[in-house]
């Protein structure tokens, strides 16, 4: 099998879309918002990459980046490059396939797979992509029982959601001068809501978000049929098939 058996395009095909993607595990002792992280530890990241439900395996590490980059996403190829940190008890993982428009929740699905895999730990991420308007979705779990899922598009109105802010904010102890701060209106409609606010907010109680200096894994990966599916209709679908990050 080569590392792009499932793919119906060809590698030099460009990425019509562009977005964010991250999720990230914070297992006890959670270090906290001020606390220094150890080194990356690469091995862990291929483990827990091999491990990640929308990858079938591991074909290489490329290279190791500062966590404040990303890699160069600008044709079909990039997709496959997936980015995963290990710092201590956090892990972070940033996949395209964790993105789709098309009625399912692979970031949701993923979340939801770390949280039984790792019953004391925080799971928390976000994923968007833009087309004339931004689709997000966005997951937080506290261990103690809060669930928070959140999906739809900038502006409207209809969104798939569990759970609610209020049960996030109580869960992480978010207090309310750092909800002004955020801009995070607990009474916002879903479609104007600062969801990518609340998710840093509930991560910064539990693990640092300084970002400089760290160091992370970007590994070549073959997804699953099933994401290699959803990542073509999601990043290389559009209106002329093309485009760039």
């Amino acid at each position: 099998m080569t590392d792009d058996d499932f793919w119906d395009c060809p590698p030099e095909q460009g990425i019509a879309q562009r977005g964010e993607f991250r999720l990230t595990l914070v297992e006890r002792p959670f270090p906290g918002g001020d606390d220094a992280l150890p080194a990356h530890d690469p091995v862990r990241a291929r483990e827990f990459a091999g491990a990640f439900g929308t990858i079938d395996a591991v074909v290489g590490e490329v290279e190791r980046i500062e966590a404040t980059e990303r890699p160069p996403f600008a044709t079909r190829a990039d997709l496959d490059l997936v980015g995963v940190g290990c710092w201590g008890t956090v892990t972070e993982i940033n996949d395209p396939a964790l993105v789709f428009t098309g009625g399912t929740f692979p970031l949701a699905v993923q979340a939801q797979a770390l949280a039984e895999r790792f019953p004391g730990a925080v799971v928390i991420g976000s994923a968007t992509i833009d087309h004339n308007m931004t689709y997000g979705t966005h997951v937080i779990h506290h261990p103690d029982g809060a669930r928070l899922f959140a999906a739809g598009w900038s502006g409207e109105g209809d969104w798939d959601r569990e759970g609610t802010p209020q049960d996030v904010v109580d869960a992480f102890g978010i207090a309310p001068d750092a909800l002004e701060r955020q801009g995070v209106d607990l009474d916002a409609a879903p479609g104007a809501f600062a969801w990518e606010g609340l998710v840093r907010l509930a991560l910064q109680r539990v693990a640092p978000l300084f970002r400089k200096g760290r160091e992370l894994s970007v590994f070549r990966v073959r997804h699953t049929e099933e994401a290699t599916g959803d990542l073509e209709e999601t990043w290389i679908g559009g209106p002329d098939g093309f485009g760039e990050f």
